[in-house]
């Protein structure tokens, strides 16, 4: 355990390196503070989707293996019971930063907060991470890609109500065609037929490229813009805003304590009413290491795209990104040694 506990800090430190060009790049105004939204851009409509695909439809043989000993029904069980889950628990999380927030004076303010809360960094960071808790389970990783389905799904609905504060700014258009949903889609097509998943194609695995080395992208980029985001801001601002730290609290300390007590609760019912399947936890704590991750790097992208808090947000993503150095571990690692005593 104290291994596993050395490794999660060492991830997290390489992660926060990669700040490091994106601050100092900016400072020296070689790139324009302008540029996060065309990385943000990057971010969310290629690398994401390519991390997918990457997923669901580039599997060694080892991976294969494991999938038919499992079965695609079984699969199929489980999957859904990952997506029910994450709805459950994020719309569990936002009742709990309305109540949390109910008399907060600025509701602009405390809407980004709540937006801060509900959503993690899962997409970018959540991956790596659970391969190294994991050891590598390509189960978790689709499971944690399921979760990310259903997030997304979220985020362009109810995170833009967040942001903007107005129901009419949601588009069902933009959530059906969002790349990130589409590519999951697509990557769920050829996964359950492999009969025409051109990526394992022998004849053609140089195609595997194109996918793999977007999706190593993600986690990398997505820290160069915190640095770009930094760059632009008073360093005594990250500390003395105190609805950043409550949104702070709720995002990295309540919002994995809730989702291990749902997790915990839908193990429980699942395991008497559905059976179980081998790495079958993986299903549950996949929900888990998602949230447990930093802010979502989306609310700095979707605050300037609707202009609407972009400061509060880049505060509040920042410091909490940083926060969430101590956080995440020490979530981490009790999630893990927790889990056992109850499933």
């Amino acid at each position: 355990m104290n291994e596993m506990f050395i490794k999660t800090i060492l991830a997290i430190a390489v992660l926060l390196l990669f700040i490091v060009p994106g601050y100092a790049l900016t400072k020296l105004k070689f790139i324009s503070p302008d540029s996060k939204r065309s990385l943000s851009s990057i971010l969310l409509y290629v690398c994401q989707p390519a991390l997918t695909i990457d997923a669901f439809c580039i599997l060694e043989e080892e991976d294969m293996q494991i999938i038919n000993q499992i079965g695609y029904t079984a699969l199929l069980k489980n999957f859904f019971i990952a997506a029910v889950l994450t709805f459950a628990v994020m719309l569990a999380v936002f009742g709990v930063c309305r109540l949390v927030f109910i008399k907060y004076g600025n509701r602009d303010k405390a809407n980004i907060y709540t937006y801060v809360a509900v959503f993690s960094n899962c997409g970018f960071l959540g991956v790596p991470f659970i391969e190294i808790l994991t050891d590598g389970s390509i189960l978790a990783v689709m499971y944690l890609m399921i979760f990310n389905l259903a997030f997304q799904t979220l985020i362009w609905t109810l995170g833009v109500w967040l942001i903007t504060g107005n129901v009419k700014d949601i588009s069902i258009k933009k959530v059906l065609l969002n790349p990130t949903i589409i590519s999951i889609a697509v990557a769920l097509l050829l996964f359950f037929v492999p009969q025409i998943n051109i990526f394992m194609f022998k004849e053609v695995s140089e195609l595997r490229i194109f996918p793999e080395y977007l999706a190593t992208m993600t986690a990398p980029l997505s820290m160069i813009i915190v640095g770009i985001s930094m760059a632009g801001l008073p360093v005594k601002s990250l500390f003395t805003d105190v609805g950043t730290y409550l949104a702070g609290a709720l995002r990295l300390i309540a919002a994995p304590a809730i989702t291990f007590a749902i997790a915990a609760l839908f193990n429980l019912m699942c395991k008497n009413f559905l059976g179980t399947t081998p790495q079958g936890e993986y299903v549950y704590l996949a929900a888990v290491i998602a949230m447990a991750m930093s802010p979502a790097a989306t609310v700095v992208a979707m605050a300037e795209q609707y202009q609407k808090g972009e400061d509060t947000a880049t505060v509040a993503f920042v410091t909490n990104t940083l926060l969430s150095v101590i956080t995440v571990p020490l979530m981490l690692m009790a999630a893990l040694q927790l889990w056992p005593m109850i499933a």
